[in-house]
């Protein structure tokens, strides 16, 4: 089982710190542009520990099209916070999320695909969230498709382009919630070539605007196995 994000964006401290995170584009957007009604009643009633009302202030906001609100209803149905736990409603709304770019719900619809919650197994469709989560540089969501390909779910075993996914994960987030490291140190199977050549991906990745691109060329080039295990 993967962890979901443990991010909750009604809480007002991470939600000021997204916000400064943001482009001096998006920030300028934001100014013109203030936070809707009902998010912020959100945010008081869950300041107030009223998650029955801060689900559905969120909710209000959701349905009018609010990114950070669809994905709060999101983790609240996955939780059961405030609402009855429901994952297919987890599933629906981080769908909504994932589809208007956040990268926090496409690697938890990643991870409700890859574990079967609130749907059947799918790794074809895990695979797809946790490369677009990827593109934007999730560190969970790398680890994540990393460890699809040293498993083989859905795709070929290919341990040289698991391992660098894995190495990239834990160079973007050292935290104890990013299990990237133990997960390379758990893979067996790998030889000195394999490490080499994962490395040697790893620096493309970092070169490039999409570490897909990179990644994607290494797949297309390994489809014939160079050695066992690879």
């Amino acid at each position: 089982m993967k962890p979901f994000k443990s991010i909750f964006l009604a809480l007002s401290t991470c939600l000021l710190g997204s916000l400064i995170a943001t482009t001096s584009t998006q920030a300028q957007r934001i100014e013109d542009q203030p936070l809707p009604a009902h998010f912020v009643a959100g945010l008081e009633a869950y300041t107030a520990n009223n998650l029955p009302l801060a689900y559905t202030e969120f909710l209000a906001a959701a349905n009018e099209g609010h990114l950070d609100s669809q994905f709060n209803v999101a983790l609240m149905h996955e939780n059961g916070i405030g609402v009855e736990k429901d994952l297919k409603e987890a599933l629906a709304w981080y769908r909504k999320a994932s589809l208007k770019g956040s990268s926090a719900a496409q690697f938890n619809l990643g991870v409700l695909y890859e574990n079967g919650r609130g749907t059947e197994v799918n790794f074809a469709e895990a695979n797809e969230w946790y490369r677009q989560a990827a593109v934007q540089g999730d560190p969970m969501a790398i680890g994540n498709l990393g460890m699809l390909y040293i498993r083989g779910d859905g795709v070929p075993v290919n341990k040289v382009a698991g391992i660098a996914l894995l190495l990239q994960s834990a160079t973007l987030d050292s935290s104890p919630a990013n299990n990237a490291k133990q997960n390379i140190s758990g893979t067996q199977g790998l030889t000195p070539q394999m490490i080499q050549e994962a490395q040697a991906l790893v620096d493309q990745m970092d070169k490039a605007k999409n570490l897909l691109v990179p990644l994607d060329q290494h797949l297309t080039l390994a489809n014939i196995p160079k050695y066992p295990g690879y």
